[in-house]
C-alpha cells in the first residue's frame, strides 16, 4: 500500500490516543494490570497517552492521514528515554491510575521487557512500544503502510527494529512483515510475551 505517513506532534494527541485506546481495549496486558473491567477503559487510555507523550518527545509518532493507525516509536539514539522524560510525559498519572499494586507489576514487567530488548538488540535500534489500528480499520494494510518508511530508514542506517506483543495473532502479522520471533516468556496469569526483531536488509546501490 502506497500511502503518505504523517509524523505527529503534541497537537495530534487526542486523535492518536483515541485510536490507540480503541486498538488496545482488549489487550491482555491491561486485563492483567487492571482486573476491574469498569476501570480498564480509563487505564488503557492513560497508558496510551503516556506512551504517546514519551514518543512524541522523541519525534517518533507516526500515523496514517486519517489517524486510523498510529505507531509510537523510539528512534535509534533515543531507545531508552530517561526518568525525566517519563515524569514530564505523565508517569505519575500511571501511579494514580493503576495504584501501587498495578504500578509495581508494570514496573517489574517493564524491567523484564527491557532485559529482553537488550539481549536481542544490544546496539542502536528502532523500538516500537505501541502500534494500534482502530478496530473498524484493521486488515486493510495500514500496519504495513506505517512500517514502510521506517523499514526504509532502518535499512539505510543498518539498524534492527524491535517490538513485542502478547497475542499470537499479532506474531503472525509481524512475521509476514519481515519480523522474526526472537524469544518468548510467560508472565503472570499465564500470559505469553513475544519478542520480535526485524533485521536490516541490504539497500540496493543507486546507479
Amino acid at each position: 500500500m502506497c500511502m503518505t505517513i504523517d509524523q505527529l506532534t503534541p497537537g495530534d494527541e487526542p486523535a492518536a490516543v483515541a485510536t490507540l485506546a480503541a486498538a488496545f481495549a482488549e489487550y491482555p496486558l491491561f486485563t492483567l494490570l487492571c482486573p476491574d473491567a469498569a476501570k480498564r477503559s480509563k487505564a488503557v487510555e492513560v497508558f496510551c497517552r503516556y506512551v504517546f507523550r514519551v514518543s512524541v518527545r522523541c519525534e517518533g509518532v507516526f500515523a496514517t492521514p486519517d489517524r486510523a493507525a498510529v505507531m509510537c516509536t523510539w528512534l535509534p539514539g533515543q531507545e531508552w528515554p530517561g526518568r525525566w522524560t517519563a515524569f514530564l510525559s505523565g508517569g505519575l498519572g500511571l501511579l494514580a491510575t493503576y495504584g501501587w499494586s498495578g504500578s509495581r507489576l508494570l514496573f517489574e514487567l517493564e524491567r523484564g521487557f527491557d532485559l529482553a530488548r537488550v539481549k536481542h538488540c544490544g546496539g542502536p535500534h528502532w523500538y516500537v512500544p505501541l502500534l494500534g489500528v482502530r478496530p473498524d480499520m484493521q486488515r486493510k494494510g495500514l500496519t504495513r503502510a506505517l512500517f514502510t518508511p521506517m523499514f526504509a530508514a532502518a535499512d539505510r542506517h543498518k539498524v534492527p527494529v524491535y517490538l513485542e506483543t502478547m497475542t499470537p495473532a499479532n506474531v503472525e502479522i509481524y512475521k509476514k512483515l519481515g519480523f522474526e520471533l526472537a524469544g518468548e516468556s510467560e508472565i503472570p496469569a499465564g500470559t505469553r510475551h513475544y519478542e520480535l526483531v526485524r533485521k536490516p536488509l541490504p539497500v540496493a546501490p543507486v546507479v
